[in-house]
């Protein structure tokens, strides 16, 4: 089993699931549309800093090093697409449950090929020389910033993950990770990340191997 430390007082949700499947099929795109649509019926014409929970994911963003005015969550990033009615794009279907998840919750999360993990995970503060090759195609600077690093060095973080971690179709395992800050409500945030897992195991196929909540030993 991985295990995942946190050297920052925040809380993760760990989930793990085995035996999914990675596919092309459009069921949780879908939904991520259908959670869009929702969004913007009721919030289309509101000022985004107002709209429940996006404050949460900011707040975690600048604990974590990250100004959230110049690297959007996730979450963020995609409700403002929608309100604005540009499209959204599927990847797999992993990884747009995990997009649906990210804008339900509007919590920033990431989704992980179990396989390419090595070894335990930290979450840790970059050093000056550390980065690694985003899936947003762009080299991706840590220094100072949170990042989650395995035995093999950096491959996450909940601004963008890497390359060498990302889940394709040859992907049998899974682990996500979901942040929140220390005053989010455990038991919601516990329920999301039961929801979070439901969801992969209903669309993508396998079993739960684990869903827990990590904190930072001191908190």
């Amino acid at each position: 089993m991985i295990d995942l430390k946190l050297e920052l007082p925040i809380q993760t949700a760990f989930i793990h699931v085995r035996d999914v499947q990675v596919t092309k099929d459009r069921q949780a795109f879908s939904a991520l549309q259908d959670c869009g649509r929702l969004y913007l019926e009721k919030y289309r014409n509101a000022n985004i800093s107002e709209i429940p929970g996006v404050q949460v994911a900011r707040q975690l963003f600048r604990m974590l090093g990250i100004e959230p005015t110049k690297h959007r969550p996730s979450s963020e990033a995609m409700l403002r697409r929608i309100l604005k009615e540009l499209p959204l794009s599927p990847v797999n279907n992993l990884v747009d449950v995990s997009n649906w998840c990210a804008l339900d919750f509007l919590l920033p999360n990431g989704v992980y090929d179990f396989h390419k993990i090595v070894g335990d995970i930290t979450l840790r503060k970059g050093g000056p020389d550390e980065s690694y090759w985003g899936i947003s195609n762009r080299e991706i600077h840590l220094e100072d910033r949170f990042t989650l690093v395995d035995a093999a060095g950096p491959f996450g973080s909940p601004m963008t993950d890497s390359q060498r971690s990302a889940v394709d179709p040859g992907t049998l395992e899974a682990i996500a990770i979901m942040y929140a800050t220390p005053q989010y409500d455990r038991q919601l945030f516990l329920s999301q990340a039961e929801t979070y897992a439901t969801r992969i195991v209903r669309i993508c196929g396998g079993t739960i191997a684990a869903v827990r909540i990590i904190d930072h030993p001191d908190r």
